[in-house]
């Protein structure tokens, strides 16, 4: 099949999406970063915190929409249009308008570069959808790096996939009302006595999270939520990530697992916890501001009203060792990359602890509307502005006060 056929039939199949989050233990556990993989990830000492990774070196780079001299103005115009289409998210229609570009003038740098970038953000977003099939992105990305041989990152993406599709190609997969579940049909502790647990413990997490945030992820036209349990070496060499992580969800929940029978319980809170994440992502897309996105989703990992209670304690007990609290602009974005490994620990607290304040105060509801505007758009701080008439940094400071 040329490879012309190849791309036609993979877009015919695409569809789109968002982010990467990653659990592991507890914020009042101190954890030390280090160099892994890709991406600055964090590694604990022992224990494990929760933390939202930052997407490994994304393909979706910024492009400048420049005009190639010296060429059909023809040509010039379609790769105008085309990088609007790209702005615009229509990644479809960009990389048609983009191939006609490069088949009437394969010499033209820009022309192959923005098509590279088209493909890529397209492979991207598809795995980001939870599509059960890495074969399509793998092409996809596979054609980007024919056109654009010197972008390092998308070798590395490519060669992760690669991994991922060998390891999973021989998985079992187990399909309930709202999850597609796999894992290596030889493992006898899922087969034989974790499946109807593990079944369980997701649609119990799916039902509470759906009342909680009155939003029901599969109902509302997005896929079944995909979910692969993992060997640790495995999960290891895919992700890139070491001993301590204990889960991440990239648009699909990832975990690695031992025995199921000793770590069904650690297991349970680490489902939960990825779940809420998945919900997050459908509920108010990518841009959810780290410590509301991560603070929910330790907030609402312990089934217990009472565990929750204590692992709200704890944090604020943690915040009380600071002199002050961070701003809200420090914890919009990913924690992953930060050094200090108190820093990380105290901004997780302060996570946690800054969502339980705002719903003990002014309710969930609230906590729910800021998730839904980002989807819209609106950010959490004026969503909370536009629900209460208050600025959320002065809430911040009666989170301080009340220490």
């Amino acid at each position: 099949m040329s490879r012309g056929v190849r791309l036609g039939l993979v877009l015919a199949v695409l569809v789109t999406a968002g982010g990467v989050v990653l659990w592991q233990q507890s914020p009042d556990r101190s954890i030390a970063p280090s160099e892994v993989n890709q991406r600055e990830e964090l590694e604990a000492d022992q224990a494990l915190v929760r933390v939202d990774v930052a997407e490994e070196e994304s393909p979706e780079e910024v492009i400048s929409p420049s005009e190639p001299v010296n060429l059909s103005a023809m040509w010039s115009e379609l790769n105008r249009i085309a990088l609007e289409k790209l702005a615009a998210g229509d990644l479809e229609g960009a990389i048609s308008d983009l191939e006609q570009c490069v088949e009437e003038e394969p010499n033209e740098p820009v022309f192959s570069a923005n098509l590279a970038e088209a493909l890529a953000r397209l492979a991207r977003s598809l795995q980001e959808s939870g599509e059960n099939s890495l074969e399509p992105s793998i092409l996809l990305l596979e054609r980007a790096m024919e056109l654009a041989p010197e972008r390092g990152e998308l070798a590395r993406l490519l060669s992760r996939w690669k991994a991922t599709a060998a390891t999973e190609e021989d998985f079992w997969t187990d399909e309930t009302a709202h999850f597609l579940v796999s894992y290596d049909g030889g493992r006898s502790d899922v087969m034989k006595y974790g499946y109807y647990q593990l079944e369980s413990m997701l649609e119990i997490a799916y039902d509470d999270f759906g009342v909680a945030l009155n939003h029901y992820p599969v109902g509302h036209g997005d896929p079944k939520i995909r979910v692969v349990l993992y060997r640790r070496d495995e999960f290891t060499e895919i992700t890139g990530i070491g001993h301590w992580a204990g889960g991440v969800f990239d648009g699909v929940v990832r975990i690695p697992l031992g025995d199921f029978e000793t770590q069904k319980a650690q297991l349970e809170l680490v489902l939960r916890h990825e779940v809420l994440h998945a919900f997050v992502r459908s509920l108010g897309g990518k841009e959810v501001p780290a410590w509301l996105n991560e603070g929910l989703a330790q907030w609402f990992e312990e089934p217990s009203a009472g565990r929750r209670e204590s692992r709200v304690k704890a944090a604020r007990a943690k915040l009380k060792g600071r002199t002050s609290l961070f701003p809200l602009e420090t914890l919009q974005g990913t924690l992953a990359t930060w050094k200090d490994e108190s820093d990380i620990s105290f901004g997780y607290a302060q996570s946690l602890a800054l969502v339980d304040h705002l719903s003990r105060w002014y309710g969930e509801p609230v906590l729910i509307e800021m998730v839904r505007g980002c989807k819209k758009g609106v950010s959490s701080a004026d969503s909370f502005a536009l629900r209460t008439g208050l600025d959320l940094e002065s809430i911040l400071q009666d989170l301080a006060q009340s220490l």
